[in-house]
C-alpha cells in the first residue's frame, strides 16, 4: 500500500504542513524534526505525490524533452546537457524519441503538454510551425527548440552557427594549401543548406571556385553514413581532376570517405585532406586522424536548460529568446599541411 504524507505526519504526531515543508527544504523547521522526518520518510521508502504537489504549486518540477532518435552521440549529448543543467534546479526530465517521425513527435508534445510538464525542449522534425500556432494552450508552457528550428516559430532556440560549421571546414583546408575542395554535403534541409553555404562563402574568399562536380549529394536513407562517404569518395575519384581536399557532413562519413581513399592508394594527408563535423571522439581517433568541426552539442543542452528555468522562473519576460553557439575546429592529421 503506498504511504500518504499523512501516514508519516501520524506516525510521527506532526501535522502534514511540518512534513510537507520538510520534505519542501524550508528553513522554519527545526533540525531535530527535519531529521525525524527524513528519517522516517527514509524507512517507509515514501514516494512523494507529484500530481497533489503540482495542484500546491502549479508545477510538476518536471520537463520532457523530445529527440528524433536515442541512437545517436550527438543527441545524447544535448540531452546529457539538458540534464545536468535542469536537475541541479530540482527538476526531473522525461526523455522521449520520436523515431525521426514527425506525427510522433506531435503526439509526444501534447502527451507531455497533457502530463503538465514545466518546459519542453524540442530536436524538432517540423519544418513550419504551423503545428505548434494551432495548439493555444502551449503558450503557456515555456518550449525551447535545439538545434533545429522549424520556420516561422516564435519560440525560444538554441542552435549551432550552422553556416560556420561550413566555412570553418572550408576555410581551413585552404587555408592548408587545397585548391579544389570537395563537399560530401547533408540533406536538403535549412541545416544543410546553410553549411554548403558556409563551405561556398569560404571557398570564394579564398579566391578558389565552388565546382559543382566536387559537391556530391549523399542522401541516400537505404545505406549508412560510412557506406554514403565511401561511394561518394569513389565517385570523385572515378572523375578527372580530383580533389585536393574533401569535408564531410558527418565524422562517419568522413572516415567512410577516407577508408576509400586509402584502399586506392590516396596518401592521406599528403595528396588529399579531409575534414568532417561533429568531432565523434572515437571516430576521430581512428587510424588517421579526423580533423572535425566540434558544433558543442553538451553546450547547447546545458544552454538550453538555462533558457527553460529562466522562462519558468521569470513570469514577467515570457518573450522568446535566441542563442546560436559559435562551432569551433578541432585540428588533427587528416588535414595537416603538406611537408
Amino acid at each position: 500500500m503506498r504511504v500518504r504524507l499523512k501516514d508519516i505526519a501520524a506516525d510521527l504526531n506532526l501535522s502534514k504542513m511540518t512534513i510537507s515543508k520538510v520534505l519542501r527544504g524550508q528553513t522554519d523547521i527545526s533540525e531535530a524534526t527535519k531529521a525525524r522526518v527524513l528519517k522516517r520518510v527514509k524507512e517507509l521508502n515514501y514516494i512523494p505525490n507529484l500530481s497533489a504537489s503540482s495542484l500546491r504549486t502549479g508545477e510538476t518540477k518536471t520537463m520532457g524533452l523530445i529527440l528524433p532518435s536515442i541512437g545517436k552521440r550527438w543527441l545524447a549529448e544535448i540531452a546529457a546537457g539538458i540534464n545536468r543543467t535542469v536537475s541541479a534546479a530540482g527538476y526531473s526530465l522525461i526523455v522521449c524519441s520520436s523515431e525521426e517521425d514527425a506525427e510522433s513527435e506531435q503526439r509526444q508534445v501534447e502527451i507531455l503538454v497533457s502530463l503538465q510538464a514545466d518546459a519542453l525542449f524540442i530536436v524538432s522534425l517540423q519544418e513550419t510551425s504551423a503545428f505548434f500556432d494551432q495548439m493555444p494552450k502551449m503558450r503557456t508552457t515555456p518550449i525551447v527548440f535545439v538545434s533545429h528550428m522549424p520556420a516561422g516559430t516564435v519560440e525560444s532556440y538554441v542552435g549551432v552557427h550552422e553556416e560556420l560549421v561550413g566555412w570553418i571546414a572550408a576555410d581551413h583546408l585552404a587555408k592548408s594549401g587545397c585548391k579544389r575542395i570537395a563537399y560530401l554535403r547533408g540533406p536538403r534541409t535549412a541545416v544543410g543548406d546553410l553549411r554548403a553555404n558556409g563551405y561556398r562563402r569560404a571557398l570564394n574568399e579564398s579566391g578558389l571556385v565552388a565546382h559543382s562536380d566536387l559537391v556530391i549529394e549523399t542522401m541516400s536513407f537505404d545505406k549508412d553514413e560510412y557506406t554514403r562517404g565511401r561511394e561518394a569518395m569513389e565517385r570523385l575519384l572515378s572523375r578527372r581532376g580530383r580533389p585536393d581536399g574533401v569535408i564531410a557532413y558527418t565524422d562517419l562519413m568522413a572516415v567512410g570517405a577516407m577508408d576509400e581513399a586509402s584502399r586506392r592508394g590516396v596518401r592521406i594527408p599528403e595528396e588529399m585532406r579531409f575534414a568532417g563535423c561533429g568531432d565523434d571522439a572515437l571516430l576521430c581517433q581512428m587510424r588517421i586522424p579526423l580533423t572535425s568541426v566540434d558544433i558543442g552539442e553538451h553546450d547547447l543542452g546545458q544552454r538550453a536548460g538555462r533558457m527553460a528555468l529562466r522562462a519558468i522562473g521569470n513570469s514577467k519576460d515570457k518573450g522568446a529568446q535566441r542563442v546560436l553557439v559559435k562551432p569551433r575546429l578541432e585540428r588533427r592529421t587528416s588535414s595537416e599541411k603538406a611537408r
